[in-house]
């Protein structure tokens, strides 16, 4: 039997592989080059002429060729992707689209590094520190990304022990510096809920989402400032804790103002509380206009509403959150330090929401200020 290796099969002038997937050797093969050579090519290798980069280069698209990660991940052990969290709860119960958008930015983020994204689900009944797991154990991604931080968070602390790359979207009160990309929840509150005492409102209502999460205690130390410096009493009642959803706040809202009919300004959690709010106060037959009440929500997606109710919003696209959550994930795997990949990004804030129908995507940071 004879053992000379079948030749590739390839289809005429363009001498393009049509049955087998192009590799390094094929392309060695076609430009008389060695497979180092090639392979230094790919990776713009300094000691490879330009001229040679180009014509390795040019072989591999008119090859169709794309790196084998499963040799890549034998040979380095990387797996060539990075790993979000998806929390479930938050978009099928809650509608909150942010996330999305915030892959969006990740991918795009993503897109020239070679590195791909993997979105893993953590359902309501799973313990957060489940999913990261999962990928740690069965090296699904060489690096990874989740949200709803707690102070001690313990995925955080896990990541840590185990040397294992990560960027928490939030912050937490560890010790241990670690990368970090997060909304300035604090001083959003805190000039949002003095401008509220400076329009005159003397009871200021703060929506706040249930748990222990990092940017809760921000948002009350916000409010809390703000209060002690516009010289407003501390009232308890005036402060709601939990779901956030539209029919929860709309039913919150309503027994509040039965409570504490006076309350003539909301600052809600989220775009879902912003609607239950006005659905809220609609309910109660109030209207922010007639009745010189404000309503102040924050988001990271475009606030697309065709009442005229008086709306304030604090704005921080989430494409943008998922463009830096990329930036940082790469510096980190290119052995940058967790100290410089640390980012606190502002609001900003939007009085006349009729820009998001007349307009379509833009950069809210050009807006000239209010």
């Amino acid at each position: 039997m004879s053992t000379q290796k079948r030749q590739r099969p390839v289809s005429g002038k363009t001498g393009k592989p049509t049955a087998v997937r192009a590799n390094l050797r094929t392309l060695a093969d076609h430009l008389g080059l060695s497979i180092s050579t090639v392979s230094r090519a790919l990776k713009d290798g300094q000691e490879v002429r330009p001229e040679t980069i180009a014509r390795v280069k040019e072989a591999a698209a008119q090859f169709g060729y794309v790196p084998n990660i499963g040799g890549i991940h034998l040979r380095t052990g990387r797996t060539l992707k990075v790993c979000s969290i998806l929390y479930a709860p938050e978009v099928g119960d809650h509608g909150e689209p942010g996330f999305l958008a915030q892959v969006e930015g990740m991918s795009n983020g993503l897109e020239t590094s070679g590195y791909n994204l993997l979105v893993l689900v953590q359902t309501g009944q799973q313990a957060p520190l489940e999913s990261v797991r999962k990928v740690y154990d069965q090296r699904l991604a060489d690096a990874i990304v989740f949200s709803r931080i707690m102070p001690m968070d313990e995925r955080a602390r896990f990541c840590l022990e185990k040397d294992f790359p990560f960027v928490s979207f939030g912050r937490t009160e560890l010790q241990t510096p670690h990368a970090f990309v997060d909304h300035d929840d604090e001083h959003a509150v805190f000039d949002a809920t003095v401008r509220l005492a400076r329009e005159g409102h003397k009871k200021i209502v703060m929506l706040n989402p249930p748990g222990g999460l990092t940017y809760i205690s921000m948002r009350m130390r916000g409010y809390q400032r703000a209060l002690a410096e516009a010289g407003l009493p501390w009232n308890e009642s005036l402060v709601h804790q939990g779901d956030l959803s539209v029919r929860a706040t709309r039913e919150a809202i309503v027994q509040l103002l039965q409570r504490e009919p006076a309350a003539t300004a909301f600052v809600c959690g989220n775009q879902m509380s912003m609607v239950g709010t006005l659905e809220g106060l609609s309910e109660s037959g109030r209207d922010t206009n007639r009745d010189g009440l404000s309503v102040v929500g924050f988001g990271g997606m475009p606030f697309l509403t065709l009442s005229e109710e008086r709306v304030i919003y604090y704005y921080l696209p989430q494409v943008r959150v998922g463009t830096v959550l990329s930036n940082h994930l790469l510096a980190l795997l290119n052995g940058e330090s967790p100290e410089q990949l640390q980012t606190v990004l502002p609001y900003t804030r939007m009085e006349d929401l009729r820009v998001f129908r007349t307009h379509g995507r833009f950069d809210p940071s050009k807006l000239p200020p209010p």
